[in-house]
């Protein structure tokens, strides 16, 4: 079962989406239907023949239907539309007329069930139009699939570890497609045909049906082995597309074993493989399958999903043959960059003390789908993303500004810029005075991993977004013309973590490097690479960068590296894994880290000695620390506020925040401070002081989880919770108490 039908729909409606259902899938698919009205016009469409092929993504599910006309019938598909595509149904035959018919008679028995009269006599109408509307003749009806053969048709000599062949049939593209295929068309890859491979002259039916799929896995696969070159660990994954299954090992001598199964046909292993033995015959079976189907169909060319696995492919190819064991370098040329180079970020100035400690609620709105990691602040108002839309209310009162449609669509804020990614790949640059786009772009779709989202610009440095883009990509905007300036790939699929530094960009995406790209032109200008994995955000402090690096589970080292050259400064081995981004105190570097018991260490900036290790105080599990003076707070999950003396480590005080009646956790803890005072979120705001923890004032009149806080520079409060609600507090005004000249 791939998705149930909400439970609140009509029994009308109940029974019309089960008769569309049982028409479109048969009665061994259980799924959710397209939206009627949708799916009577795709077929109306159909039917006059102003389209060939009709896509219908579901709303509350990543699956989407494919309609394609053959003569009087359609062909239906369904299938999952995630990176690993799951097919729940491939070409169905269906009447045409019978499912207008039945689009047509769904429609007038949802309509006697509305009880609203304009949204009755609309439904009414769009069906009586799908009744009475005439097939048109399918001048294209006879086009026949192409066939298509690569690889190895016969067994290859035996002495060829491993090899692939196939035969496709594709269908070319309609007159009306040809050349428009732009957007990440699933459908246009699930062609079928018949997949084979021989291992040492062995041949073994692999996958009779969407054989792209299959080596789509594979290619996957591929690019796990690929990361773990350098690693002597060995490296395991196996994964499945239908009953198809591919599975890869290598051992701690860099020999890998491929194993391929097919249900009911037995299995093939390949033993004592190089990695690029292994990995480019699969290679060479993807690109030439993706020729095939661009030779059948010229418009797939443009298809965001068939770039994004050539472009993989490409990358992969170029790695193996360019591969090093050793790919650290560094900038002969430093000053350059010192150059560019601010030096270190002016200190924030404190905002003027609060005129009370008592706070009132001035307003507060509840938005749909909410999403409390996309709440923004410019100028003087925020900016909200939620499922629909993307809003901005004033921080004032929380009127709204304006609202802007925003579905499926990841709302990032880089400076003054408002970019919106759509889930095809599409980039709107939007002023945040009116939400409007004033400039379009696209990129490949963004598989896996959260979005990041960079502002840089100034001196040669043109205004840019840096942004995610693929599954392991970095893209450069041109804020003002929305053309991409540069590109940077990695080689896994990692979340990328990004510093910027003067001219210098610090990436790191949980491979077993750290990049400094020049921000200008996007090219490496220092490259460290180290045993182990550089999964956290590296730390500048005084022209020296601080990453930390996980090599197992009982084990991490920390690096210290020149900022403008990258070469090594010092390096201290960990007895357990960094468990967060290393942080700064004064002149010291603070880690947590795992293993058998979680801890918490400092360490000189300048010369990696220990001064001192503790118990976590809870940086590993999720909290949020912040440095005052000579002080270190963190603010834990479960409402554990604790201070330690940044010299030797020592509590200085602890409190718990949490509610009693309460165990929500907020999504985000970073604790702020404003004028002398620090705002934290737990189960609910709370104002200490930081000098030794003591309340200032009661909590907020708040009934909201924090999952997001705001402080602006009046001391304002802003509280968003998952559940759609946001409200604005304010400080209440400080009276004061004026004697007359009788004392009284």
């Amino acid at each position: 079962m791939v998705a149930h039908p909400d439970e609140s729909l009509s029994y009308a409606q109940k029974k019309a989406n089960s008769g569309i259902s049982n028409l479109l899938l048969g009665a061994e698919v259980d799924a959710e239907v397209p939206a009627l009205a949708d799916l009577t016009a795709a077929t109306a469409a159909l039917a006059i023949g102003s389209k060939r092929k009709a896509l219908l993504p579901l709303a509350s599910a990543a699956i989407e239907y494919a309609l394609v006309r053959r003569g009087d019938f359609v062909l239906v598909s369904c299938y999952g539309t995630t990176s690993a595509p799951v097919v729940y149904q491939l070409d169905r035959k269906v009447s045409l007329r019978r499912l207008l018919d039945t689009c047509a008679q769904s429609m007038l028995d949802e309509a006697g069930q509305e009880i609203d009269p304009t949204a009755r006599q609309i439904a009414v109408r769009v069906a009586e139009r799908a009744l009475a509307t005439k097939i048109a003749p399918d001048p294209e009806g006879r086009i026949t699939p192409m066939s298509q053969r690569g690889g190895d048709l016969d067994a290859p000599d035996e002495e060829v570890p491993l090899s692939f062949g196939y035969e496709a049939a594709i269908y070319p593209s309609s007159s009306e497609s040809r050349g428009r295929s732009s957007r990440a068309d699933v459908h246009a890859l699930l062609f079928e045909g018949h997949l084979w491979a021989f291992v040492r002259g062995r041949r073994l039916s692999l996958v009779q049906g969407p054989i792209l799929l299959a080596a789509h896995r594979m290619v996957v696969a591929v690019r796990t082995l690929v990361d773990s070159w350098d690693s002597t660990r060995p490296t395991h994954v196996r994964l499945r597309a239908g009953g198809f299954q591919v599975a890869m090992r290598k051992s701690s001598h860099q020999l890998v074993s491929v194993e391929l199964s097919a249900n009911g046909h037995g299995d093939l292993t390949a033993t004592s493989l190089t990695i690029a033995e292994a990995a480019l015959p699969i290679l060479k079976l993807t690109g030439d399958m993706l020729r095939s189907l661009v030779a059948a169909d010229r418009g797939q060319s443009r298809n965001l999903r068939v770039r994004a696995l050539r472009e993989e492919v490409r990358a992969l190819r170029r790695e193996i043959r360019s591969r090093r064991s050793a790919d650290s370098f560094v900038n002969l040329d430093p000053d350059r960059l010192r150059m560019h180079h601010d030096g270190e970020p002016e200190p924030i100035a404190p905002a003027a003390k609060l005129p009370s400690l008592l706070f009132d609620e001035r307003w507060r709105i509840c938005l749909e789908g909410l999403d409390a990691n996309s709440v923004f602040m410019c100028g003087d108002r925020l900016v909200i993303a939620t499922q629909n839309h993307v809003v901005a209310v004033s921080r004032d009162s929380g009127e709204v500004l304006w609202a802007r449609p925003g579905q499926a669509s990841t709302t990032l804020m880089a400076g003054s810029v408002l970019i919106r990614l759509s889930a095809d790949g599409e980039v709107e640059l939007c002023s945040v005075e009116d939400g409007e786009p004033y400039c379009t772009t696209n990129i490949t779709p963004r598989i896996g991993g959260p979005p990041v989202g960079l502002m840089a610009g100034g001196g040669k440095i043109p205004p840019i977004a840096v942004i995610t883009e693929g599954s392991h990509r970095l893209v450069a905007i041109d804020v003002r013309t929305g053309e991409p300036r540069w590109r940077f790939a990695s080689r896994s699929g990692g979340e990328f973590r990004l510093t910027k530094v003067g001219r210098i960009l610090l990436v790191t995406c949980g491979e077993e490097a750290i990049h400094a790209l020049d921000l200008a032109t996007g090219e490496d200008v220092w490259r460290f690479a180290e045993r182990g994995c550089f999964q956290f955000k590296p730390l500048v402090s005084k022209e020296t960068v601080i990453a930390a690096a996980v090599r197992g589970p009982r084990e991490g080292a920390l690096f210290a590296l020149d900022l403008f050259s990258g070469q090594p400064r010092w390096q201290r081995e960990l007895s357990g894994p960094p468990t967060s981004d290393p942080c700064a105190a004064g002149e010291l570097t603070l880690i947590s880290r795992g293993g058998e018991e979680a801890s918490l260490s400092a360490h000189c900036l300048q010369s990696g000695q220990t001064r001192w290790e503790t118990r976590d105080p809870g940086v590993g599990i999720g909290g949020s620390g912040l440095t005052i003076d000579d002080t270190w707070i963190v603010n834990a999950p479960f409402g554990q506020l604790s201070a330690l003396d940044v010299q030797s480590g020592a509590v200085r005080w602890s409190t718990n925040l949490a509610d009693a009646l309460a165990d929500e956790i907020p999504r985000r803890l970073e604790p702020v401070l404003r004028g002398g005072a620090l705002f934290v979120p737990a189960s609910s705001v709370h104002v200490v002081r930081p000098a030794d923890g003591q309340k200032l004032s009661a909590s907020l009149p708040c009934d909201l989880v924090p999952d997001l806080m705001r402080v602006d520079e009046r001391g304002w409060v802003y509280v968003a919770e998952e559940s759609g609600y946001l409200a604005g507090y304010a400080p209440k005004p400080m009276l004061t108490l004026i004697r007359g000249g009788d004392g009284r």
